[in-house]
């Protein structure tokens, strides 16, 4: 640029110096000769720092954008480059403008689809893990950490300082040996407990040189769990039904026989009829009041006093006490109130009471009492009976669940399956039950109820 400025200056003033001379250099004296050649260097000097003030401009315009340019490269922020509409770089930086323009918005748009997709990776229930040929993980949920009882990784990392459960490891490692899609159920140890997972492995190969498995962890431990408690619950109620069913059948084709001629052994026998045909009633009752407490009720909670409520569960089987000679204490208060589901309520102190009368001793007592504080209440059903050894305690709520079989057929009859409604009554309602007992001395069953 300052060569051609030189080139046209060179050009410009010996015109103008002959111009001069052509025009007036007989009549210029040596002083005005003096005047003129000083304006004229002055006037190329000025020329010559204004073409190099113009050239700094440009040059810095170019730098300005080549510094923008390299910080876009480099991960930061587009910016442009501003200009003036006379600048001969004007068209160039306008279109460099335009292109940082491109890339902020790209950047931001890529930006939000990652955001997305990271949220998206959070809020999954299942485990995903993405693992390259090198055995570099790049992808790993906050689902995937829980199920593999992890601190959430900071990626990308070693595969290996990850995974540590050698059955997944291996099934990983043979999706990219085989190039196939692999699933299995694996039972793998977390924190001291196992767990049942389901885990499919995807294969991807965008070229002969990259490959990556997805692995897909599916947390089937409480589904296998309902499964089996299902499976049991269907095997116990065929052979509870099946044994007063039995026990029926075999008393009846024998009076059909000639026994039933004998007046005794008839009386005998039909008795025995009727108190299986009694059993496999309440069993067909019990079972069906589970069913009903797995449905949605949509009654409408009422105001329940609570001391009406016992009272009235204990006229139902008083006769029963009484032949045990039972003293029975409702140590409720009239004024004790609450809002609830009064059939649910009904249901729950039915089983207890029961409960507490059928395994208790002679001449033993049953009280009930009640406490209440800002956010919950709970009533407590007390018994001087046989108590519950401390290895059986966990499991009496389960279904068809008796403790020592024989101990329990001397003392009562019973489906098995009263404290197992109890407890899904209590658990609809997010509520608690607890047992404490001792063998020989009673047991206590607490019922807690949110407000």
């Amino acid at each position: 640029m300052t060569k051609k400025i030189f080139k046209y200056l060179s050009f410009l003033v010996p015109n103008l110096i002959m111009s001069a001379i052509l025009g007036k250099a007989m009549s210029f004296d040596r002083q005005q000769w003096v005047i003129m050649v000083v304006f004229l260097l002055i006037a190329t000097a000025s020329g010559i720092l204004v073409a190099q003030f113009w050239e700094k401009v440009q040059q810095t315009e170019l730098q300005v954008m080549q510094n923008r340019m390299l910080a876009t490269i480099q991960g930061q922020e587009p910016r442009g480059v501003l200009t003036e509409p006379n600048s001969p770089h004007y068209d160039l930086i306008h279109q460099f403008n335009t292109l940082q323009n491109y890339i902020k918005q790209t950047q931001r748009t890529a930006q939000r689809d990652v955001t997305n997709y990271q949220s998206l990776l959070a809020s999954l229930p299942v485990g995903v893990i993405n693992v390259n040929r090198r055995h570099i993980i790049d992808v790993f949920n906050t689902t995937a950490a829980d199920l593999l009882g992890v601190q959430q990784p900071k990626i990308p990392i070693a595969e290996s300082l990850v995974i540590k459960q050698f059955t997944l490891s291996e099934l990983m490692t043979q999706t990219f040996n085989t190039q196939h899609n692999q699933q299995s159920i694996l039972n793998l140890q977390i924190n001291g407990e196992v767990k049942q997972y389901e885990v499919s492995t995807l294969y991807h190969q965008g070229d002969l040189k990259h490959a990556e498995v997805m692995i897909i962890i599916y947390d089937l431990t409480s589904v296998l769990q309902i499964e089996r408690m299902q499976s049991d619950f269907l095997a116990n109620a065929s052979h509870e039904l099946k044994t007063p069913l039995t026990a029926i059948t075999g008393f009846v084709e024998t009076l059909q026989g000639p026994a039933g001629e004998d007046p005794n052994t008839r009386k005998q026998f039909l008795k025995i009829v009727a108190d299986e045909s009694e059993r496999l009633s309440s069993l067909v009752i019990d079972i069906l009041s589970l069913s009903r407490v797995k449905q949605k009720n949509d009654a409408v909670d009422t105001k329940l006093i609570i001391k009406n409520v016992v009272d009235e569960q204990w006229q139902h089987i008083k006769t029963m006490a009484a032949t045990k000679h039972i003293t029975f204490k409702n140590n409720v208060s009239q004024n004790f109130v609450v809002h609830g589901l009064k059939t649910d309520l009904e249901t729950i102190l039915q089983n207890l009471i029961v409960n507490a009368v059928k395994y208790n001793k002679q001449d033993g007592d049953v009280t009930v009492t009640v406490y209440k504080d800002h956010q919950h209440w709970q009533i407590n059903i007390k018994d001087s009976g046989i108590g519950i050894p401390k290895n059986q305690q966990s499991r009496i709520f389960e279904r068809f669940y008796r403790g020592d079989e024989s101990r329990q057929r001397t003392i009562a009859n019973g489906t098995g399956l009263g404290l197992a409604i109890v407890n899904e009554i209590v658990s609809k309602h997010n509520g608690e039950v607890k047992v404490n007992s001792q063998v020989g001395v009673g047991t206590t069953i607490s019922v807690t109820l949110p407000l």
